[in-house]
């Protein structure tokens, strides 16, 4: 289920204008670079097809092989709609899972390596619940291609694609995570134990390299500012200009309108890569990247107990 967990901390929905034909040049971290060069993969967005408002996505690794194809309702970021394909570097099936609005929605294959089928999962059509409640595992197959879940029963298994030991298992029942499942982080030498009891996740304790443990609520949790996000609107009003006389004699006024910000979060804290989708105008939008970009008092992402990069978003009305 990493997966998935690991999508879904960078999985943001938001709509945008119509643009032509667009090429982005990414880091596996969603990090856009200048050049190809300097890039783990291509996404490449053409306009909808004929009588469809959902745009073509393709994504291909440096060697040429697919990475990803499926639709989009908007071009940056994407938000994934109907039925979308994943694949590995060898250019085998990684994934094929169906989307609502950039969320997992009904039936999700997940495949190994090798291009044989390892899970069929089916997700709850109830967005509101948390990633690691709205799932549930229908079947599951070993490396050897020995059923192991059956009819939402048994004992599930995950495997690291690039080594192939395991990575995570535990017992299933009724589709559900039961009991305890052990996992680890290899290249961080990071192990933690989950509690699950009917169906819902209770606790985790994650033990970190120097052996030290940390308890957590929730398997994963989102990036998150101190105070909340009334918080953060209170700090960039007040940082951003949008009352003083520059601005009034520039652009529109800012009342009454909407923008939506986004940024990543940092496991450290530090918030990056600031967006805005929409505009005030520019002395205004320069003042928000600015105030975000220089913020302070962030949570980071949560997963397992550690600490790893998130998408933050927020509407702003000034």
């Amino acid at each position: 289920m990493k997966f998935f967990f690991t999508i879904g901390l960078l999985a943001l929905s938001l709509t945008v204008f119509a643009q032509p034909k667009t090429v982005y040049y990414l880091k596996y971290n969603g990090n856009k670079v200048p050049v190809a060069d300097s890039a783990d993969y291509i996404r490449i967005i053409t306009p909808p097809d004929s009588a469809s408002t959902l745009f073509n996505v393709q994504e291909y690794y440096t060697n040429g092989k697919r990475k990803l194809v499926g639709k989009s309702t908007a071009i940056d970021p994407i938000v994934l709609e109907g039925q979308c394909a994943t694949f590995y570097s060898n250019g085998n099936r990684e994934s094929v899972t169906d989307y609502s609005g950039g969320t997992y929605l009904g039936n999700s294959y997940v495949y190994y390596p090798n291009g044989k089928l390892h899970t069929l999962l089916t997700f709850d059509t109830l967005t509101t619940k948390n990633i690691d409640a709205n799932f549930k595992i229908l079947s599951c197959t070993d490396t050897a291609g020995k059923a192991i879940v059956t009819d939402g029963n048994g004992h599930y298994i995950d495997y690291n694609p690039l080594t192939g030991n395991i990575s995570e298992q535990g017992d299933v029942k009724n589709g559900n995570p039961d009991g305890d499942w052990h996992g680890s982080y290899a290249s961080e030498k990071i192990t933690y134990t989950d509690t699950y009891r009917n169906g819902q996740f209770v606790s985790g304790v994650c033990q970190m390299p120097n052996g030290v443990k940390y308890t957590y609520q929730h398997k994963i949790q989102g990036a998150a500012y101190t105070g909340g996000d009334a918080a953060f609107l209170a700090y960039l009003k007040k940082k951003a200009p949008y009352k003083t006389p520059a601005v009034k004699k520039g652009a529109a006024p800012a009342a009454k309108k909407v923008v939506l910000m986004t940024f990543i979060v940092t496991p450290q804290g530090k918030p990056i890569n600031t967006r805005l989708f929409g505009s005030y105008n520019p002395v205004v939008d320069k003042a928000l990247i600015a105030a975000a970009s220089t913020s302070a008092g962030w949570k980071p992402a949560m997963q397992n107990g550690r600490p790893v990069q998130g998408l933050y978003n927020i509407a702003i009305n000034l």
